[in-house]
């Protein structure tokens, strides 16, 4: 019986000095050994050799030996970007996507045109087409203003990678920087996400399952976001002072050097509590396959309860809700403190006294009983 074929043929090295791999018995020399350009088109030959069904690329013997002088194409600098950065995100479901979603894109449209010749028209002409017709889950649908600017930035920042890794040059990202976002009036803008109504929450509460139930109450009690909740562990959680603080190692402006400390008191502390006989590293809550939450089951499932009930609200909502809420009464200040809005530049002596804030915040929270 023959030797499966490997999904990833090795990067080697050639006499010559040059990076070589094999693809069918044929030889693809990649440039230099060990630099940069050489890793990039290897990455981008093993993608199109996988996605052939583990065949190679059709080209004679002089195009494989003369692939090295060939301009860095865009297909090459997303491939490299899935091999090496994609990975990184790996912990963020959301980001991840969409990063993968847009490499798919950029590789669809522009993959084989030289990455030198990646400018502001083509990248406007991306947005356009994103504005259109979406991309991943949305694909198909228009998106709003704001996220099409977001994925637009997220393409720079593909570009940008290969600048970093010299692949190439910094002129390029100067170009694509000169493309102005998309301002209001120039692309639909959705409409204000509004508080959830407590009313419709209370009345969807009995169609829930106990562990959304317990997650609902912990976001209304704490206005965590679902993502924050999903990841929580027994071991993210310091019992050290008089009050319980959830203190998440991963949380969406990390990568700013904040810290993110919520405190777990009242309805929160109450519905965690049965979540807690885990071991240390372990999630709180998982689905009754035993697989994480994330925003998209978490989400249908207070859909289905919300039609169950005859009423609408979403995961945000809820957020906004308690935000709300604790802004009337206890001021911006609280409302501030307990989302983790803070500046970057906050010393440690501060940050005592937005933990103060927050516990006291916590106790004006909206509360379902």
């Amino acid at each position: 019986m023959p030797r499966p074929k490997s999904p990833a043929p090795a990067y080697q090295f050639h006499v010559s000095g040059q990076a070589v791999v094999r693809l069918d018995y044929q030889d693809f020399y990649l440039g230099k050994h060990g630099t940069p350009e050489s890793y990039s088109r290897y990455y981008g030959l093993l993608a199109e050799y996988n996605a052939n069904g583990k065949k190679a690329p059709q080209v004679d013997a002089v195009q494989s030996v003369h692939l090295a002088d060939t301009a860095i194409q865009v297909k090459q600098i997303t491939a490299d970007f899935r091999a090496r950065k994609l990975p990184t995100y790996e912990g963020n479901h959301g980001e991840y996507n969409r990063y993968d979603n847009l490499l798919k894109l950029l590789n669809e449209r522009y993959g084989d045109e030289p990455a030198e010749e990646f400018g502001p028209r083509k990248l406007e002409s991306l947005r356009d087409h994103i504005l259109k017709h979406g991309i991943g889950e949305r694909k198909d649908q228009a998106v709003c203003r704001r996220y099409a600017n977001t994925l637009t930035q997220m393409v720079i920042n593909i570009i940008r990678y290969g600048v970093s890794r010299e692949l190439v040059s910094a002129t390029v990202i100067e170009g694509l920087k000169c493309l102005d976002p998309l301002r209001r009036g120039e692309a639909k803008d959705n409409p204000k996400r509004q508080p959830a109504d407590l009313k419709d929450v209370k009345a969807t509460m009995p169609y829930l399952c106990s562990e959304v139930s317990a997650m609902v109450r912990i976001q209304l009690a704490t206005a965590m976001r679902p993502s924050e909740i999903f990841r929580m562990r027994p071991c993210d959680l310091d019992s050290s002072g008089e009050v319980l603080f959830y203190r998440p190692s991963d949380h969406k402006t990390a990568h700013h050097g904040q810290v993110k400390s919520v405190p777990i008191l009242g309805d929160a502390l109450e519905a965690l509590t049965p979540y807690l006989d885990r071991e240390p590293d372990q999630l709180c809550f998982v689905t009754n396959l035993s697989t994480p939450w994330n925003k998209d089951n978490y989400r249908r499932h207070i859909t289905r309860a919300c039609g169950r009930a005859g009423v609408k609200w979403t995961p945000y909502e809820l957020r906004h809700r308690a935000l709300q809420t604790v802004r009337d009464v206890a001021g911006p200040e609280a409302a501030q403190a307990l989302a983790g809005h803070s500046r970057l530049d906050m010393t440690e002596h501060y940050a005592k006294a937005s933990e103060a804030k927050a516990i006291e915040a916590a106790k004006n929270a909206p509360r379902l009983n």
